[in-house]
């Protein structure tokens, strides 16, 4: 009787404990971009989807030239992206005096550009355990 309580104990316990670890398991964030120009050097910036403004916490931030990026071993959850290219090398997006991009500039769900910068809970998406792919279409102005 003790061992047929423990198989019948153990066989859901096991279960349970290997869809808790496969589901809180980190993968991969591919992003894909579109637009944009030849050169420049590609800036990304993954924040939480809850933060209320991009000025917060950046979890991660990563540059690059091609037109794929990929964020490494993110946990699941819910995440904003947002991404520029910078044409003129100053590390920084180029703003005109009213706050108007003088770069290409794009977000994850590429929410309308029309009544200005979108917060991140407007460019949310969900990560899984596994990997994630999104695309970012980079506009505005181009040099």
């Amino acid at each position: 009787m003790p061992q047929r309580f423990l198989q019948t104990v153990t066989w859901p316990c096991l279960l349970a404990l290997l869809f808790v670890s496969s589901s809180a398991a980190a993968g991969d964030i591919l992003v894909k971009v579109q637009g944009g120009q030849a050169k420049g050097t590609l800036h990304l910036a993954l924040v939480p989807a809850d933060q209320p403004e991009w000025d917060g916490q950046i979890l991660r931030q990563i540059h690059g030239d091609s037109s794929e990026m990929r964020l490494t071993d993110v946990p699941p959850g819910s995440y904003a992206v947002q991404l520029f290219q910078d044409l003129d090398g100053d590390g920084a997006l180029a703003l005109s005096p009213r706050g108007v991009p003088r770069e290409p500039v794009g977000f994850s769900t590429n929410p309308s550009l029309f009544k200005g910068k979108p917060t991140p809970p407007q460019c949310l998406f969900e990560h899984g355990g596994g990997d994630t792919s999104i695309t970012v279409k980079l506009r505005g102005k181009q040099r």
